[in-house]
């Protein structure tokens, strides 16, 4: 008897030239690095189930990563983005990502479809203390903002709760110029 295939499918179980040929076909759209039914939806659960699969139930998707997971972006980055709590002493992140244990507060993480990825007001944080020259982590941030209707004035506070934070100055000083640009 054939056991029954997951909802994410991965080369593991089909060859991968039979998951390209569905994708040809009609049946099948990549997610990550999974492919999906067209039946599926692409919603944030799937694109958290799809990159945190193999990962440690501890293990949580952080900045860019959790940008692509909220929608802000088109495709995963290159390099999974994950954190563990430091409370949690967890190992077991999914292959070629970067994890950081931090401090993380419960109301700061979102369950999806059993993943665990940084709520939309952390994702935002996340990003903007990031040192990017390129402005593509404010645009992202921007992004999840505005389709997630987190208030800037959430983020902040979030961000006077990690007082010790690499970036916060930068963080919050982005996020005074959204509050009140005129000021800011």
């Amino acid at each position: 008897m054939r056991r029954p295939l997951p909802r994410l499918l991965s080369p593991r179980d089909l060859p991968e030239a039979e998951l390209r040929a569905a994708v040809l076909d009609g049946e099948l759209y990549a997610l990550g690095d999974r492919w999906s039914s067209v039946a599926d939806p692409d919603d944030a659960e799937a694109r958290a189930r799809s990159v945190l699969s193999e990962s440690s139930s501890r293990t949580i998707a952080a900045r860019r990563t959790a940008a692509w997971i909220w929608g802000a972006c088109a495709a995963p980055p290159h390099d999974l983005q994950c954190l563990v709590s430091s409370s949690a002493r967890s190992r077991g992140a999914p292959s070629g990502s970067r994890v950081s244990e931090v401090r993380i507060d419960d109301d700061e993480v979102v369950h999806l479809g059993g993943a665990l990825v940084t709520s939309p007001a952390r994702t935002v944080l996340d990003l903007l203390r990031l040192d990017d020259v390129s402005g593509r982590s404010e645009q992202l941030a921007l992004r999840v903002l505005s389709e997630h209707e987190v208030e800037p004035r959430t983020v902040l506070s979030l961000s006077r709760r990690h007082s010790s934070a690499v970036g916060r100055a930068r963080a919050q000083a982005l996020l005074r110029a959204l509050v009140d640009p005129v000021l800011g």
